[in-house]
């Protein structure tokens, strides 16, 4: 079975590779990548560092920031769009039990009392799921009331910026404190 995998998997190595010595097309992978890590994708954005941080590229990863900030601005809009349009019928079904409305409550305070801060923390910590937060805190936005899109969007890109600032920082340390 493994050996059946090989092909595909050596292929998108190779396309991959070929991307990324072409910086137009890898920031534009990067950009899509990005928004499908906010919309669907629970997993770590930052898997779009990792070759130009081991090359020792800093104008590229500067570059791909940009391309990850957008992507993510661009994905938690469409989650907040979606959140704004899902939240009445949450509201509506989870009335009907008990369980179901304790946990809507909590969640709707959570969001009203973290707010802005709360996400922009949360989207900060690095290999941190993008998804999760997103959705929490665009499905119990209390109809759009408890956070801003603008705002939200805001705070959406300005964490992208400080987690891979994050990244490179505790990166870089790593490398001196290990003597490389």
């Amino acid at each position: 079975m493994s050996t059946s995998l090989a092909g595909p998997i050596d292929d998108l190595l190779g396309f991959l590779q070929a991307a990324y010595d072409v910086p137009a097309v890898y920031l534009g992978l990067v950009l899509v990548y990005a928004i499908a890590v906010a919309i669907v994708l629970p997993i770590p954005i930052e898997l779009a560092l990792l070759k130009p941080l081991l090359d020792g590229r800093w104008g590229y990863i500067a570059g791909i920031t940009l391309a990850l900030a957008a992507g993510k601005t661009i994905g938690a809009w469409l989650v907040f769009l979606l959140g704004i349009n899902v939240e009445g019928p949450i509201r509506a079904w989870s009335a009907r039990f008990r369980l179901a409305k304790w946990f809507v409550e909590k969640a709707e305070a959570f969001v009203r009392r973290t707010g802005y801060a709360g996400l922009y923390i949360l989207l900060s910590i690095p290999l941190m799921s993008d998804t999760i937060p997103l959705y929490v805190y665009s499905l119990f936005n209390e109809e759009g009331k408890a956070l801003d899109q603008n705002m939200f969007l805001i705070a959406n890109f300005l964490a992208a910026l400080n987690r891979v600032a994050i990244l490179v920082l505790l990166f870089v340390v790593g490398l001196n404190l290990l003597g490389g």
